[in-house]
């Protein structure tokens, strides 16, 4: 029986807080440049109930998966480890040295924390390597009872899975603010993140970006623009740096805040004309924050 508990509240931790955090499969491992900025004061408790973990877990994985059952375990084209679970978190076999960074063992880690039984060879500490060293092996196993078993598992906790990726959602805002240069943006960034919180119930908007593009915090998360050279990035800082609303009405601002990814990805498109490949699957996934979760 899960432990429905911790599931209730996730704190918005404090400015000084610098605490890591998982990356999207995708994206390069964010690394902060320089000394944090100056503490502020911390942001009042954000709750998000089981239930509505369940509903935002569910929509993260039909966006990772299309709604494909069997992808919620999967091998991704060009890479080295397998990648599970609503968000497809990073998993590596025993030895692998990859610019990523994983996150599958602190998301397992997470769910037996609060309760999660997972088959009995994954129910150890600390979380062993992946058994999967190439896509060929992970391909030959994919019908085999380890698979189904950890397919059934993952399945039955998407909503302690979301739980996972919402507190990385909060654990960014630190982060993006420790990343900017001016009191300026770092005001901005700070008002914008707070009206998005506080227009979306279900914190949907947020906890799925930084799923699928990150907090946007490292230069490596940058392309140079095309004309000028100059590095800009898509992650969720971009995201926020290109919001300039005041409205607190929850529509306006979450259509806001579509508006502006669909701004940052079309800006990564332009200036890396390869991902333009993505460009539909994109935009379809920013539509998604324009409208609370049914």
């Amino acid at each position: 029986m899960l432990d429905p508990k911790p599931f209730a509240t996730l704190l918005l931790i404090g400015i000084a807080a610098m605490a890591s955090a998982p990356s999207h499969a995708n994206e390069p491992l964010p690394q902060l440049i320089g000394k944090p900025r100056p503490a502020t004061a911390p942001h009042r408790p954000i709750e998000i109930s089981p239930q509505l973990a369940a509903r935002v877990g569910h929509q993260v994985w039909l966006n990772e998966t299309g709604g494909n059952h069997d992808a919620i375990t999967a091998w991704n084209a060009s890479e080295d480890f397998a990648s599970l679970g609503i968000g497809h978190f990073i998993w590596f076999s025993e030895g692998l040295k990859s610019r990523f960074q994983e996150s599958f063992p602190q998301m397992l880690s997470f769910l037996r924390a609060r309760g999660a039984k997972p088959p009995a060879w994954l129910d150890k500490s600390p979380v062993p390597s992946s058994p999967w060293h190439t896509k060929r092996q992970f391909q030959r196993a994919f019908n085999s009872a380890r698979m189904k078993g950890l397919r059934r598992f993952l399945h039955q906790t998407k909503g302690l899975q979301a739980q996972f990726l919402a507190l990385r959602m909060n654990e960014a805002l630190p982060k993006l603010l420790a990343s900017l240069p001016s009191a300026r943006q770092r005001t901005h960034v700070r008002r914008q993140f707070e009206r998005v919180t506080a227009a979306s119930k279900d914190l949907y908007p947020l906890i799925d970006y930084i799923n699928f593009k990150g907090e946007g915090i490292s230069p490596k998360e940058t392309f140079p623009n095309r004309k000028t050279g100059r590095p800009e990035g898509w992650g969720l800082k971009s995201v926020l740096l290109a919001m300039n609303g005041t409205s607190k009405e929850p529509r306006a601002v979450l259509a806001e805040f579509a508006d502006a990814a669909r701004f940052a990805l079309l800006r990564r498109i332009a200036n890396n004309p390869r991902d333009k490949r993505w460009q539909k699957g994109w935009m379809a996934r920013v539509e998604t924050y324009r409208h609370p979760l049914r």
